[in-house]
């Protein structure tokens, strides 16, 4: 999740009429999943957003009725408001559901309600990877017919479905919501220090992946991650019921990981031991160790749900991947394109890493990086630039914000300063046709272009494969 603003979400009051709830920023990734879902269930959905575009031709498909901008008139008939921390207060559909006396509800009250009703329940958290390890799980236990709820669709598919009475879902620590949820399962991917804006550090995101663990039966999580360490070991030192399985390359893992073989079309060949001391294997088809690590933790959720080891390896050999992350959009005169919605440190690491594995022979990894969110850079842009090292080539972007912050934006100076100090080829770019410009006049065959981060740079991959689609550089 991206740069989200310091809310307190009050505590749920009841059950909420799902029938007709209407969604204030609807094509959000959250709020999306749940639209769609609700929607695939019968509901009246609606929503507003001052974006639309794509996101909104699909709520639409699905039934949802989208309304460009925010007005007090769009609430008519709503059962329900829901908000998410990145609407502000003030917001004239909020106001008018309140005085109106329209019950009102953050995002997670919906889906904390969801995965209360649902027969059984998987709730994915981690502050990277949570979407991919989601709908990889999605995926291995396709045959069930699951209904999910992600951040980010599949590459040929949509990020929220109702199916059968099993419910996957994505949980957003960003804001500390995914305390809220008590699902059967919960997996811990990783534990980092992220959202300056709303945890003090590593210890206080910790904290909250611990309460959420805390109200799961099993836990599923990470061998191998330290701030997944310490969850597991506070939950085990809680003296509570949780059941705890482990995954990762730790020889004390119970999903133990054998080997993970890069594969020439761009993926991993992964050999796991079951905890039934048996060897299972299956294919990633995304390159990098996320990937492999996402795998990982869907095969053991699905291991915990009582899932045969081969069916879960045929359901995650046949998964395409998600859309944003590390997907490859094309290749031009030699050069692969690949978009990536990394955006911290850690993410920004191993999808320069993964990128390495797609290069040819003496190929370079070039990548174009717009920040997000100037609370994130102030606290962690020196260790962005420092990332951001590990390429041939970058080209960064103004820094986006997502939210207002109250100390004011911030340059991409402190990222500049750490990737030039660390060597890496540098070049700073005013927006994406200048950037895609640069990485023309970069690239060559061989190298391996990322458009990476969480705003306007997603449509610069498209840019760069098509040059005669930018717009026209003013003179």
């Amino acid at each position: 999740m991206v740069e989200t603003r310091y809310v307190e979400i009050p505590s749920p009051v009841g059950p909420l009429d799902l029938t007709r709830p209407h969604f204030v920023g609807i094509c959000g990734a959250g709020m999306s999943a749940l639209a769609l879902l609700l929607a695939d269930r019968g509901a009246q959905v609606s929503g507003s957003d001052v974006k639309t575009g794509e996101a909104a031709a699909g709520l639409e498909t699905a039934g949802c009725r989208v309304r460009t901008g925010h007005d007090a008139a769009n609430i008519a008939g709503a059962s329900v408001v829901v908000w998410s921390s990145v609407i502000d207060a003030a917001n004239p559909e909020i106001v008018a559901a309140r005085a109106a006396g329209v019950p009102v509800a953050h995002r997670s009250h919906v889906l904390a309600q969801l995965v209360a009703g649902a027969e059984r329940s998987v709730v994915v958290s981690g502050t990277h990877g949570k979407s991919t390890a989601t709908m990889m799980l999605a995926a291995a236990v396709g045959h069930l017919s699951p209904s999910w709820a992600a951040g980010a669709a599949p590459v040929a598919g949509v990020n929220g479905h109702a199916g059968s009475g099993l419910l996957i879902a994505e949980g957003d620590e960003s804001d500390r919501s995914v305390a809220l949820y008590r699902p059967e399962v919960a997996v811990v991917l990783n534990a980092d220090d992220d959202h300056p804006e709303t945890f003090a550090g590593t210890a206080d995101v910790v904290g909250t992946l611990t309460d959420f663990a805390l109200g799961a039966r099993t836990l599923v999580a990470s061998a191998d991650d330290a701030g997944a360490r310490e969850v597991t070991g506070r939950v085990r030192g809680h003296g509570g019921g949780t059941r705890v399985v482990t995954f990762g390359e730790s020889a004390e893992a119970d999903v133990q990981l054998l080997s993970a073989v890069p594969t020439a079309v761009g993926g991993s060949a992964v050999t796991v031991l079951d905890p039934r001391g048996v060897q299972v294997s299956w294919t990633v088809r995304v390159p990098g160790r996320a990937a492999v690590v996402a795998s990982l933790a869907a095969y053991a959720a699905g291991r915990v749900l009582g899932e045969a080891p081969q069916v879960l390896a045929a359901g995650l050999s046949g998964f395409a991947g998600v859309r944003r992350r590390m997907q490859l959009l094309g290749a031009v005169e030699g050069v692969r394109v690949v978009d990536s919605f990394a955006h911290h440190p850690a993410a920004i690491t191993a999808d320069i890493a993964a990128a390495r594995e797609l290069t040819g022979a003496g190929g370079r990894v070039l990548v174009a990086f717009e920040p997000c969110g100037s609370t994130r850079v102030r606290v962690l842009g020196a260790r962005m630039g420092a990332a951001l090292a590990g390429a041939d080539e970058v080209v960064l972007l103004p820094v986006r914000d997502a939210v207002p912050t109250e100390a004011g934006a911030v340059n991409g100076q402190g990222i500049e300063h750490a990737a030039v100090a660390a060597g890496v080829g540098f070049h700073a770019a005013d927006g994406l046709v200048q950037a895609a410009d640069t990485l023309g006049a970069l690239a060559r065959p061989g190298d391996v272009v990322v458009t990476m981060g969480v705003g306007e740079v997603a449509g610069l991959g498209a840019m760069f494969l098509e040059p005669s689609a930018r717009p026209l550089t003013a003179v």
